[in-house]
């Protein structure tokens, strides 16, 4: 498996965001299973907390913080992964956008969220 994901493997992200997946999936397969629609974080929901938000993605290799967003990152052999977390002035997370290469959309795409 770790000739596949030398450094991130797909669990690490699904645990991330509260999603199934197993490390035998392409990257393809991986990134398609995120974008789609009726993906739907379980660990991750509208409204929390930015401490709990962040605290979901500490297996990341990098983490950013900005004023109201933070990004965090993973590395594949197919390039960085990245999740932005956009909070608002009460820090409450209110949307998660997922960028990478294979996604053409410049903001990326967004991953709903369920509301506490």
């Amino acid at each position: 498996m770790r000739f596949r994901y030398p450094v991130t493997l797909p669990e690490d992200v699904a645990q991330a965001l509260g999603i199934e997946m197993s490390n035998f999936v392409t990257f393809e397969e991986f990134v398609k299973c995120l974008i789609d629609p009726q993906c739907c974080p379980t660990r991750l929901m509208k409204y929390m907390p930015r401490e709990k938000a962040e605290a979901a993605f500490g297996t990341a290799q990098r983490t950013e913080r900005f004023c109201q967003d933070t990004l965090c990152s993973y590395y594949f052999n197919e390039g960085w992964m990245e999740f932005i977390l956009k909070f608002d002035e009460k820090e409450r997370l209110r949307r998660l956008y997922l960028l990478h290469k294979q996604i053409k959309e410049d903001k990326g795409v967004e991953i709903s969220l369920t509301i506490l």
